[in-house]
């Protein structure tokens, strides 16, 4: 039986803010009816587990599902008060049970994306009927995209560019008219070759350096973050919050330490110092927390348990050349790391790069995805985990 799994992808607007997370549900290469089940198996199992609205948080909920599973009684649970849109596929048209189950979704609220919009009878016909239409824009050339966002302007239709993996496509597509962007081109910015880091980055860097050290004691670590003001403010904030269920109110660095440990210490410094970067988009950390995860997760499924705190590292510091926009050889090389987390951030080498290479093909959810496999792991493990990692990740966020 072909292995059924769960992809998520997020779609930014022209700010590169997140709008949804499309949840995609993959039925393996040759989809049927025990395919079908196994995946109304893997929904109820996801939202018993993990719950659906963990992985999208506040944000839309854009629904790729099996057209037989767009219907009332088979979409995930979602609060009451959560925006979701229903993708359809171009070739429904002569379903008439799907038709009927998308009026009926719609009363009730749903919004509809058309999915893969190509221009002929079906797809205007079905646009005339969704609130957006998604565009593969690798199958058309820069005339017809732009007359097709036009015409769907005109009726009222959003427009959502696919396969958008750069900054350099997104900045071109956006210039074209295009509403919102699918893809991670937000952990590919343009580098412009031989620029050197300066000001506040490189002093970033250098205590980045600093807190990740092996050799950094707690002492050195309350010395660097009590030179910054700004850092122990938010450091001291994020602490007191509710959320992280600190039994009292933290008022040093050294109780901070106490309830903490080194350990998680060193990530909240490491997540704020990335998240207070000027020009540097949410979606970017928050894809930083979930490799970081994610990784961990692996390493826990493996012989590498007692790495799993070099694997989060690496999977936190996987877009490090995204947050600087400079090449991560550069960036890498100037950290004190060992030689086998350089070469996995660098070359995608050994076994933590080979997490990397896992976490870049569950980001594109392709067809190359059904065959990942990872320490016995099948890919509907995998993709488990990567659904556990997200929401780890949404809920760090929202702390």
């Amino acid at each position: 039986m072909s292995e059924v799994f769960i992809g998520r992808q997020p779609v930014l607007d022209t700010e590169m803010n997140v709008f949804a997370y499309e949840l995609q549900f993959h039925q393996g290469l040759n989809p049927s009816q025990k395919t079908l089940e196994a995946t109304e198996a893997l929904i109820k199992k996801t939202q018993d587990e993990i719950g659906f609205q963990s992985i999208v948080g506040e944000h839309t909920a854009m629904l790729h599902l099996p057209s037989q599973l767009i219907k009332k009684d088979s979409l995930p649970n979602f609060d009451d008060t959560q925006q979701f849109v229903l993708e359809i596929p171009n070739n429904v048209m002569s379903d008439v049970t799907v038709l009927r189950n998308l009026k009926e979704l719609k009363s009730l609220g749903s919004s509809i994306a058309l999915d893969d919009f190509i221009d002929n009878d079906s797809s205007v016909k079905l646009a005339s009927i969704s609130d957006f239409v998604k565009i593969d824009v690798d199958r058309h050339d820069e005339l017809k995209l732009k007359s097709m966002v036009e015409e769907l302007h005109e009726k009222g239709v959003k427009v959502i560019a696919l396969k958008v993996d750069t900054e350099e496509k997104f900045l071109h597509l956006k210039k074209l008219g295009f509403d919102y962007f699918q893809g991670y081109f937000f952990n590919n910015p343009v580098i412009i070759n031989g620029q050197k880091l300066t000001g506040n980055k490189l002093v970033l860097l250098q205590l980045l350096a600093k807190v990740n050290d092996p050799s950094t004691d707690f002492h050195e670590l309350s010395r660097i973050i009590s030179q910054d003001v700004a850092l122990s403010h938010k450091l001291l904030v994020a602490i007191n919050n509710p959320a992280a269920m600190i039994p009292i109110r933290v008022e040093s660095i050294a109780d901070a330490l106490k309830y903490l440990g080194l350990k998680r210490l060193k990530f909240w410094v490491n997540m704020l110092m990335l998240s207070g970067m000027e020009n540097v988009p949410q979606e970017l950390l928050t894809s930083s927390l979930m490799r970081a995860k994610f990784s961990e997760l692996l390493a826990s499924h493996s012989e590498h348990k007692r790495d799993q705190e070099t694997f989060f590292l690496v999977g936190l510091f996987s877009n490090l050349g995204a947050f600087f926009k400079t090449d991560i050889e550069d960036i890498v090389l100037e950290m004190p790391l060992s030689d086998e987390v350089k070469a996995a951030l660098i070359q995608r080498e050994g076994v933590m790069g080979g997490v990397l290479n896992i976490i870049e093909v569950m980001e594109r959810a392709d067809a190359s995805t059904v065959d990942l496999h990872f320490a016995g792991l099948t890919v509907s493990e995998i993709s488990e985990n990567f659904m556990l990692a997200n929401a780890w990740a949404q809920q760090a966020m929202t702390d």
